[in-house]
């Protein structure tokens, strides 16, 4: 009788495997793909992440290499011709006086007030444009008078010959 059990034991446990193994054999290969997907994924993502800490390091070694901004290029705000016409009536200034003033020729100040956008200027006008915008209308007169040439007190030309 022992014999009877054990090999009824058997039988049961040959069967259950048997069924077990029909039960699981439709998702087989479904999870043996997605675990190699996923073994792949994370080989893509370390290799992303190492991209990314190297480009961080570049990115530091950069920053530190820029020169620190000067006071004209930290001004901040940009220039349109309105905003020349507006400063130079607020100034009280003609065209030829406000180009006197910022270092450039008055039909460059004529130009600049027909545009409508964002001027692109260079540095140097960019940062005498931003100087005049923080004098007033008594400083501008008073700078634009030191750049007169003084003139010579002389004897007065000849207009033409006296017989």
């Amino acid at each position: 009788m022992p014999n009877i059990a054990k090999v009824l034991k058997e039988e049961i446990s040959r069967i259950s495997h048997h069924e077990a193994k029909l039960a699981t054999t439709p998702i087989r290969k479904p999870t043996i793909r997605l675990r190699k997907d996923v073994a792949s994924l994370k080989a893509r993502l370390a290799a992303l992440e190492k991209a990314y800490k190297g480009i961080q390091a570049l990115m530091a070694k950069c920053k530190a290499a820029q020169p620190a901004p000067t006071p004209e290029a930290a001004e901040k705000g940009w220039i349109s011709g309105k905003g020349i016409k507006s400063l130079r009536k607020r100034l009280s200034l003609s065209q030829g006086e406000f180009a006197k003033l910022v270092g450039v020729s008055s039909n460059a100040v004529y130009q600049w007030e027909s545009k409508s956008a964002m001027l692109k200027l260079r540095d140097k006008t960019k940062a005498a444009v931003f100087a005049v915008r923080g004098i007033g209308a008594k400083e501008a007169k008073q700078r634009l008078a030191a750049m007169e040439p003084v003139k010579k007190a002389g004897k007065p030309a000849r207009r033409g010959k006296r017989t």
